[in-house]
Parts: C-alpha cells; sequence; structure tokens
C-alpha cells in the first residue's frame, strides 16, 4: 500500500511536470506530428553554447562552473486505451526535454548530492532551429549556474558545522571517468495511433465474455527516445531507446465485497514484435478466467509456511527483495546533521562482502546485453548510462555473497567509481539503478519436483505452502487494490505499524498433495532483503520481466529482471482484514444482445 501511494505521488508530479513544460499536447490520429529536423543544427547548438558556457559564465568572485552536460530527449509516444471494446483515448504526442547538469566547486567538493540539487529540467522548441535552441540553452545554463551556486553555498556551510565521516574528504563528489562516444542509427516509431487504437479494442473486447468481470482497461504504448547528449568533458551521446508496452488489467469483485485484481502485460521493442495477436487475447482470456473463478475461491488462513514464487511474481520479488536494494549511490548530504532520508540508502549498500542470500543465488547486472531467454528483448539494455558513462556488466551476488554495487559517479568509499548505472527518468537526476538484472540459480529444478519439495517442507512443518504467480504492481495503472475500504487501508501500514509494507498477491493457488487450489485475500508480512538467504530450492527455467521503472512509455525507466522460480521456506502470510464494501445491488449488465 505504501509503495502504491508513492506510485500515485510519483504520477502526480511526472503530471505537473508535463504541463508545466508544455507537453501531454494531443495530436489527432490523422495529423502527421513530425517537423523539420537538421541533426548538424543540433548538435552545433549544444557544442557552441557548452563552450560558451565554460569559458565566459561567471558571477563575481565565484567560480566558473568545471563541468557541464545537456541532454536532449526528444520523445515520440503513441498511445491508445480502451475498455470492454470500446476505445478510450488514442493519441500521439512529441516533445523535447532538456536536462542541464552544470558542477561548481570541483571533483573534490561541489554543489552535487546535496538537498536542493541535481539536474535541471525544460521544455524545449521541436523544431531544429539552431537559433532558438542556443536561445534556450542559455537561459537554462544561467539559470543552473545559479542555482548551483546557492547549492553549493549551503553545502559549504552545512559542512564547516558538521563533523565529517573518515575518508570523505579523500572521496570527493564526482568521479572521473572515461568519456562515452556512442552513435546509434536514427529509428523511427514503427506503428500509428490507429494500429493501436484496434489492437486495444480487440483486446478489451475479450472481456465482453466475462460480465462478471467488473472492470478492465486496456493500453497500449509505443515510445521511441533520442537521446543526445554533450559534456565538457568530451562525452557524445546520439542514441535511442524504444520500448512498447501493453498493459491488460480487470477487476471482478466476490460475493463477500472483496476486490480482485489481476494483470497481463505484453512487451516489445517495436509493435511488430509483439505476439501475434491471436495468442495475445488467449493469455487475456485465460487471465480472465482466473479472476471470475477467484471470486468463489476460499479466503486464506494466516500463518507461515513455504512459498514458490513463480513466472512474473518471481521477478517482482527479486525487484522488491534485491533489485530496489542495489544502488550504491550515498544518499544526499542535508543542513541538519544526521537528517539524510532513510529511504534513499539502499539495504544492502553497507553489506559488501557479506552474504545476503542463499549460496544457490547469484546476480549480474548486465545493460548491453539486449536478449534474455527466448530471444526475448530486454528493457535495460543500454551503451551509456545518463551520466556519459559507458556500461559495464556486473557481477553483483556470487553464490550469496555481495559483491558490489551499482554505481553512479558520486563515489563512495568501497566503491569509488562509476560502473556505467546512473540511470534517471526524463525528469530526474540520474542516481544508481539497475538495467538487466540476471538471476541464476544453482541445481535448478523441474516444476514438478520444485512442488515435491514444497509439499514436502509443508509436511514436516505442519503448515500450507502456496504458488504465488503475480504482485500487485505499483508500477502498473489501474491496479487500485481495495484502497477504498479504510480498514484495509490502515492494517496496510498507515495506522502506525512498524516493518516494510505487506506485500499483496494477485494470483494465489494452495497446495496439497500437489494439488493446486486458487485462493484469495492473503498478504505476505515481513519481507526484507534478509528473506533471500530463505531461498531452498530454484527453477530450471528463466523468465524475462520487462518493466518501465517509475513510469509508463517515457517518464519511466526501462528495466528487465531474469529470474528462475524461487523457493521459499519460510513467509509470513496473513489473511485480509477489513470490512469490504458491498456489491452492486443487481447484476452485471453484461453486453448480451447489444448493438455495435
Amino acid at each position: 500500500m505504501t509503495g502504491r501511494i508513492r506510485s500515485v505521488a510519483s504520477l502526480i508530479v511526472a503530471i505537473a511536470a508535463l504541463l508545466s513544460l508544455g507537453f501531454g499536447v494531443r495530436v489527432d490520429i490523422e495529423a502527421d506530428p513530425r517537423v523539420s529536423t537538421n541533426d548538424a543544427s543540433v548538435r552545433k547548438a549544444l557544442q557552441d553554447e557548452l563552450t560558451r558556457s565554460m569559458s565566459e559564465l561567471r558571477l563575481g568572485d565565484e567560480p566558473r562552473p568545471y563541468y557541464l552536460a545537456y541532454t536532449i530527449s526528444d520523445v515520440d509516444q503513441l498511445v491508445a486505451a480502451a475498455t470492454f471494446g470500446a476505445p478510450t483515448a488514442a493519441n500521439r504526442s512529441v516533445a523535447r526535454v532538456l536536462r542541464t547538469d552544470l558542477r561548481v566547486g570541483d571533483p573534490t567538493f561541489d554543489n552535487s548530492n546535496f538537498e536542493g540539487s541535481g539536474g535541471r529540467f525544460a521544455g524545449l522548441p521541436i523544431e531544429d532551429d539552431y537559433a532558438a535552441l542556443r536561445r534556450e540553452l542559455w537561459l537554462r545554463t544561467d539559470e543552473a549556474y545559479k542555482a548551483a551556486l546557492e547549492v553549493l553555498a549551503r553545502k559549504r556551510a552545512a559542512a564547516a558545522s558538521q563533523a565529517s565521516a573518515e575518508g570523505d574528504a579523500a572521496l570527493g563528489d564526482f568521479s572521473a571517468e572515461p568519456p562515452a562516444h556512442v552513435t546509434l542509427p536514427l529509428a523511427t516509431v514503427d506503428a500509428d495511433v490507429e494500429s493501436l487504437r484496434r489492437l486495444t479494442e480487440r483486446l478489451s473486447a475479450v472481456f465482453r465474455e466475462f460480465p462478471l468481470v467488473v472492470g478492465s482497461h486496456v493500453t497500449a504504448t509505443a515510445a521511441l527516445i533520442r537521446r543526445r547528449m554533450a559534456a565538457s568533458d568530451g562525452t557524445f551521446i546520439d542514441d535511442h531507446q524504444r520500448t512498447v508496452r501493453v498493459e491488460v488489467t480487470a477487476e471482478a469483485q466476490a460475493d463477500d465485497g472483496m476486490k480482485l485484481h489481476s494483470f497481463v502485460p505484453f512487451n516489445a521493442l517495436t509493435v511488430a514484435g509483439l505476439p501475434p495477436l491471436p495468442e495475445m487475447e488467449k493469455a487475456v482470456r485465460a487471465m480472465a478466467t482466473e479472476l471470475t473463478a477467484m471470486r468463489s475461491a476460499p479466503v486464506a488462513a494466516s500463518g507461515s509456511g513455504p512459498v514458490l514464487f513463480e513466472g512474473p511474481a518471481a521477478a517482482q520479488i527479486i525487484k522488491l527483495l534485491l533489485g530496489d536494494n542495489l544502488a550504491g549511490t550515498p544518499p544526499p548530504k542535508t543542513a541538519a546533521a544526521g537528517s539524510e532520508e532513510r529511504n534513499e540508502q539502499s539495504e544492502l549498500a553497507n553489506k559488501l562482502g557479506q552474504k545476503v542470500a542463499s549460496p544457490l543465488l547469484s546476480a549480474v547486472d548486465d545493460p548491453l546485453l539486449e536478449e534474455g531467454p527466448g530471444k526475448q528483448p530486454l528493457f535495460g539494455a543500454y551503451r551509456a548510462d545518463d551520466e556519459g558513462v559507458p556500461a559495464r556488466r556486473v557481477s553483483l551476488v556470487e553464490a550469496g555473497i555481495l559483491r558490489s554495487l551499482l554505481m553512479s559517479r558520486t563515489p563512495r568509499q568501497e566503491l569509488p567509481h562509476s560502473n556505467g548505472h546512473a540511470r534517471g527518468s526524463r525528469f530526474t537526476s540520474p542516481r544508481a539503478h539497475l538495467g538487466n538484472l540476471i538471476v541464476s540459480g544453482k541445481g535448478g529444478l523441474p516444476r514438478a519436483a520444485l512442488i515435491g519439495q514444497l509439499d514436502k517442507i509443508a509436511k514436516g512443518g505442519g503448515v500450507t505452502p502456496y504458488v504465488v504467480r503475480l504482485l500487485e504492481d505499483p508500477n502498473v495503472p489501474g491496479l487500485g487494490g481495495d484502497n477504498d475500504d479504510l480498514t484495509l487501508l490502515f492494517s496496510f501500514g498507515l495506522g502506525g505499524s512498524h516493518g516494510p509494507p505487506p506485500v499483496r498477491p494477485l494470483v494465489v493457488y494452495r497446495v496439497h498433495n500437489g494439488k493446486e487450489t486458487l485462493v484469495r485475500g492473503l498478504t505476505l508480512e515481513n519481507l526484507l532483503p534478509r528473506a533471500l538467504k530463505d531461498i531452498v530450492a530454484v527453477g530450471r527455467e528463466p523468465l524475462v520481466y520487462d518493466y518501465i521503472d517509475g513510469g509508463s512509455g517515457f517518464s519511466g525507466i526501462p528495466s528487465a529482471i531474469v529470474t528462475p522460480s524461487l523457493l521459499f521456506d519460510d513467509v509470513d502470510i496473513r489473511r485480509q482484514t477489513g470490512r469490504f464494501r458491498k456489491p452492486p445491488l443487481y447484476p452485471h449488465p453484461g453486453f448480451l444482445g447489444d448493438r455495435r
């Protein structure tokens, strides 16, 4: 629940940012959003203003910038949505975003990694007009310089009044890295809004066959982001990132009022790379069938026992326990001593060389890997990160021992250099973030053997085992859960409870003597990164889970996790409590006899 609320807050911030930059302009389906292009003009504007700013920008006796980087992101995004076969949205939008990263002081002590610091964002003209771009770059650089001087003064004052940790002065604020030079061939969006609209209509029409599904939504987003980055250290990047994601969400309600949700995503780099339509319809129909059956499924009992995470749930639990806790970027310093935000520090950041997971588990992050098992494309692939550092493969966990962290150019004592993992959305400054997290397991078992071992553990302890196939995902819109019920809302951690927020499974099966029975209404509690030590078996077949972290389309960070199924021997399970709103007083009207 806490994660869901944070995601809503992030969405509000992103929308506000879009509006403030003049984004979100709808383009008619028939309209052609293309404008005249001149790549040479854009590059010349970047280089000319970069050179002028580094040589001439100064305020009195204040220091000049010692580092300056411009990143221009050209966004071309198509979005279509539908519900029960009826379109709800169809638009195409183009936008150009500038991020300015300007540093004053020197690499040992500058204006970065302090409250109020970070890159500055602005909208740019989408025309490749040299004079117009130079003017905007000049104004935005002036703003960034003045803001950087203010932050540096506050950071100096804070440092003067606080005791420094041993080694901080020698560590510095900005690591020296070799400049990146990346140029990729130009790419274009391979679809039109009309084809996406037809796709969402077809997929959402499947739910017309399921009158007990009370709500459904299909959203298709195809985004192409061209990035051009020029920095004073000689870095120049001209690359792009394409993602296509179709999210199908649905909702039902049991007779006792409990709301039930499920979703199925389809991911590709191009629209042509999506699965065939009949295959997608089959997957949606299977999800709707399972959701309908869930209405009459028994409610799970509270207790503890072994849990097998498989399919998307395996990747989701890895993201929660491992992927979200591998960032090595130190938390921003603040004016008040010791008041750094705890949630800015990764759970595993101070455990290098220690056992953090079962010896069965190993993990690497490889942004240079473009395809996963089954030749499925990986969303987290890139050549250089958002600080202009070439991407690198990093071995993170070896047989359960944490060997490294994901690093940006903000150093830490154990890892003073970047390993090419600074990433940010179009509206957030880069920090360490995963790209393609690849988890492998020793002694992988076939599914039948995993179920047998699950049953064996349960019988030995007299507990109930479960198979979890899907978890609630804050990155998927439309999975609202039961937050209209205040009793449940406060039971999820907003009423002063301690510990991590519960994890809410969406699709769960109870196992008894090898037989699997659908259940509902449970949460998983006390799942912290140390729970990775409780993994006692892993599957044989890895699964690719592509997602957009922190948003959808161009507003999030494309990422991927590849992992086999994971068997935990002891997980706290709690039956959902609280009173639910009553179902509607009379049945769903259905779609029989409708006229289309």
